[in-house]
């Protein structure tokens, strides 16, 4: 996964609000998660990494990876500023979506524990369509290099010259040569 982007103000997950303050924000299961409004910078990027280490999130996907633990980062954040009704219920409502998708996580581990035959027929799964998609694009590049010489050769062919199919199997064929981000499989826990 590539690292994520810093914004203007330095850090990752923290931007300038209109009024002066800064909002944190996370991203979790593609949702973004708002965690509040802060007088400084350095204490929304705290916000965003208390939200990162409970969402398991590695290191260097931190504001400040020095810190060691949950416990240090929330002992080091600071409540969000909480002006109006609706900034509490957003943030009660984030909050929410931290702990379940914390649940979550914490229950798909124990999960992985007690069902080990799952998840090596998961994985054997995966591992077999991998393998079946290398095969699928390694028979179309054949296939391709069977028309490309045919083509240069210029023996008869079933096409004509000004045949669309020249130029469709040509670049069905290379677009997937290039393997799709689905492809790339991590089994790590």
């Amino acid at each position: 996964m590539a690292p994520r982007r810093r914004s203007n103000t330095g850090f990752i997950g923290v931007r300038l609000r209109p009024a002066g303050h800064f909002a944190a924000e996370i991203t979790a299961g593609g949702t973004r998660v708002w965690l509040g409004t802060f007088y400084t910078k350095e204490a929304a990027a705290r916000a965003y990494d208390v939200a990162a280490w409970r969402f398991g999130r590695p290191r260097h996907e931190m504001n400040f990876p020095e810190v060691r633990s949950l416990t240090e980062a929330q002992s080091l954040s600071t409540e969000p500023l909480l002006r109006s009704q609706g900034e509490a219920r957003r943030y009660r409502s984030g909050q929410r979506r931290i702990d379940t998708t914390e649940a979550d996580e914490q229950f798909m581990a124990q999960w992985r524990r007690d069902h080990p035959g799952a998840v090596e027929a998961e994985r054997a799964f995966w591992k077999d369509k991998q393998t079946y998609r290398r095969e699928r694009r390694a028979g179309k590049r054949q296939r391709k290099a069977e028309v490309e010489a045919e083509y240069a050769k210029g023996e008869a062919s079933t096409w004509g010259e000004d045949d669309e199919r020249w130029s469709w199997n040509l670049t069905t064929t290379a677009s997937e040569d290039t393997p799709s981000e689905d492809e790339d499989f991590d089994f790590s826990d």
